[in-house]
């Protein structure tokens, strides 16, 4: 709440002041830098179930964030300019120099409003007879379980931030997924027995669909075991994927060797107080 700050720098000595330089970068937030991607997600030529959702899903959110901060929209739209911390030089400049998008709807409450009415329209109307979503959903398409996921838990961080999720699309949907689920599970059970269809082991769609019917309140306690098991051979998406639903689970020591699993491959930036994981792999996850 202050509207001053002193930092006290300490310049060595032993230097050579030709060849010295004081640079600062400064930002209010990094996470402020993510509001002016938002346009580019709301004006790109969508057709696909996942980019429909993926429309109005991370604008609602961010408004959300905003609203909850107590923070006033229209001053920030007024206000805003290219937050990126990592960009050195006059502030003014960069501002100037900055594209600016016609419109931001972050800052609208009344267009956000409008998009997730339309959203959601669209994507009852992409929903298959067997509740779930193909990647072009219509009549007489498959659907398909990844793609079914993504629809459900975007529905699910939907109805989490208090929007008008119809229910019985989501319903749907969780259906379509457990009847998956219950089917990959008869395959890992039959791999002993090899006898057509199997598998071998639990993969990462299992650790997916696992995640979200578990935010759902839907046990499934034979993947649970089977997905414990093959925790090593899951990407790192897979087992986050899964860390997450154990953590609903309440299942701590589970949990702690996936952490211990996932932390392998973390990378810390303390200067710009980031984080990243250094994949191992390459492929679809």
């Amino acid at each position: 709440n202050e509207t001053t700050g002193r930092i006290e720098i300490n310049v060595p000595t032993e230097r050579r002041p030709g060849q010295s330089r004081l640079e600062i970068r400064y930002s209010p937030t990094l996470a402020g830098a993510m509001v002016d991607a938002l346009p580019y997600l709301v004006d790109y030529p969508y057709g696909c179930t996942e980019q429909t959702l993926n429309r109005f899903l991370p604008t609602v959110i961010t408004q959300k964030i905003l609203l909850d901060m107590k923070l006033d929209l229209k001053a920030i739209r007024d206000k805003r300019t290219n937050l990126n911390a990592q960009e050195i030089g006059d502030d003014k400049q960069r501002a100037a120099q900055w594209k600016h998008w016609d419109r931001n709807p972050v800052f609208d409450e009344a267009e956000v409003q409008l998009m997730v009415k339309e959203g959601l329209e669209r994507l009852t109307s992409m929903q298959c007879s067997d509740g779930g979503w193909g990647w072009f959903s219509g009549f007489g398409e498959q659907s398909w379980p990844h793609t079914t996921a993504i629809v459900v838990h975007g529905l699910q961080v939907g109805k989490a931030i208090d929007l008008d999720v119809p229910q019985d699309v989501l319903d749907r949907g969780l259906g379509r997924l457990q009847r998956h689920q219950a089917e990959e599970i008869k395959k890992i059970q039959r791999a002993p027995t090899k006898k057509q269809p199997y598998k071998e082991k639990a993969d990462d769609l299992d650790a997916y669909v696992f995640m979200v019917l578990t935010d759902a309140g839907l046990k499934a306690p034979e993947m649970l075991a089977f997905l414990d098991r093959d925790r090593v051979d899951l990407s790192l998406q897979g087992k986050a994927m899964f860390g997450m639903a154990l953590q609903k689970l309440g299942e701590k020591e589970k949990l702690t060797l996936v952490i211990q699993n996932i932390e392998q491959f973390l990378v810390v930036d303390d200067e710009n107080q980031t984080a990243h994981l250094r994949l191992p792999e390459t492929g679809w996850w």
